[in-house]
């Protein structure tokens, strides 16, 4: 039997927006340099011009190995 990696499960919760990070709105980025996958540095205060999406990947691990606990409580933790 394949499986459809495209379809969602069934069950899947449905993301509400909580308001959480509402008091980021115009925040100041701070002069932050990180490094971007495609060997390069980024820094915040050059995306500050323009809309950028951030993403960051927190965690590196095995298939095998359990995850942390509290892992699941994350909201998009599982990817």
């Amino acid at each position: 039997m394949s499986v459809d990696r495209f379809a969602l499960p069934p069950d899947l919760p449905v993301p509400v927006d909580d308001g959480a990070a509402d008091h980021l709105r115009g925040a100041v980025l701070p002069a932050l340099a990180l490094p971007s996958t495609a060997g390069r540095t980024v820094r915040l205060t050059d995306l500050a011009a323009g809309r950028a999406v951030l993403f960051f990947y927190p965690r590196s691990g095995r298939p095998e190995e359990p995850s942390g606990p509290g892992w699941d409580a994350i909201p998009g933790a599982r990817g």
